[in-house]
């Protein structure tokens, strides 16, 4: 029996950047996110011979998977057995599965595709391994264990489980379940939209599975890692009490930060352009002007989220279709990953 799910990415407050574990993709550091709404992933896992992968756009066009892909998910789902297993004693998902994707991510555009993927993955496993069971119950896993599957295929995915804000919480040793990702309030509580402003879809040199590994050369990952637990906690606060001014200066500082360590790794990873810093420039002051709720973040590449309340979404629409050479998508808190 196939079992389909549905989840989208998420867009990190504070950034997820290095891990203690590459292998298991224990973070190095606590991360905090914002679940969107859209544009989502459908995945459909199936018992197989042999492992199989296929991925559709959003056009329907078959996308072709390198090898690494391929491997990437062959990893994951032997993590994912070896976690249930220590869970129940005995896995029940099968040797090997059919896994069908079919995205509405367009491919480059910093929308955290990796995330949306692994947390739909891990949400299809656990539906999977619902209908393997004889007594469903007595194997149904919790969102914090489907949390541990998700981040084990990609870091950031573990917080796309849950709708509205989210944690990952770095946890302490080695094992696979010590980091587990939290919920910190659901999409209910403040409803925040998010215009994402991309300047160029041309696909990034380095990966950021290949960055994270890359992050502890930086002379200033220490110091990173030093801070995060003092963002992490006014992040939240400023979450709970809806505190937009709060959340707009200790993201934004977060963001400069994990650039900064980016920039001076061995090799350096620039993945902001000039574009980037010219769009972040007018936000800067375009706020400035109209005393709106706005704040801006980026991941691992040049596209810029602009995030806002609804007070400021339609000064902040007008400006991002303005500007020349963009794509702009609109998207807005969101409920996690769901079973179909």
């Amino acid at each position: 029996m196939s079992v389909t799910a549905r989840s989208t990415p998420n867009i990190a407050l504070i950034k997820y950047w290095g891990n203690r574990d590459d292998s298991l993709r224990l973070p190095a550091a606590d991360s905090l996110s914002m679940t969107l709404d859209s544009p989502s992933v459908e995945i459909t896992v199936d018992h197989a011979d042999v492992l199989t992968v296929q991925s559709f756009e959003a056009d329907g066009s078959e996308k072709s998977l390198k090898a690494k892909d391929i491997t990437r998910f062959a990893r994951h789902l032997e993590l994912t057995k070896k976690y249930v297993q220590f869970l129940a004693e005995a896995s029940p998902l099968p040797a090997n599965v059919s896994i069908t994707i079919r995205s509405q991510i367009p491919s480059s555009i910093g929308l955290a595709s990796s995330a949306a993927v692994f947390g739909c993955l891990a949400k299809a496993y656990a539906g999977l391994i619902g209908v393997a069971v004889t007594t469903p119950s007595s194997m149904t896993l919790t969102d914090e264990q489907i949390s541990v599957i998700a981040r084990m295929g990609s870091g950031s995915a573990a917080r796309s489980i849950y709708g509205g804000f989210a944690a990952l919480l770095k946890g302490d040793g080695d094992a696979m379940g010590t980091s587990h990702a939290v919920q910190i309030a659901d999409e209910n509580h403040w409803p925040l939209h998010d215009i994402v402003i991309v300047p160029t879809q041309k696909e990034k040199d380095v990966g950021s599975t290949e960055g994270h590994a890359l992050a502890w050369t930086s002379p200033h990952y220490k110091k990173r890692l030093d801070q995060i637990m003092r963002r992490q906690k006014e992040c939240t606060d400023a979450i709970l009490a809806k505190d937009f001014e709060k959340l707009q200066r200790v993201t934004e500082e977060d963001c400069w930060d994990m650039h900064n360590v980016m920039q001076t790794s061995a090799p350096p990873l620039k993945y902001l352009n000039d574009e980037t810093y010219r769009i972040t420039d007018a936000i800067e002051e375009l706020r400035e002007r109209e005393h709106l709720p706005i704040l801006y973040t980026m991941d691992a590449g040049p596209t810029v989220h602009v995030i806002c309340t609804e007070e400021a979404v339609k000064t902040v629409r007008e400006f991002a279709h303005a500007l020349q050479g963009c794509t702009i998508f609109e998207t807005k808190t969101g409920s996690g990953a769901i079973l179909l």
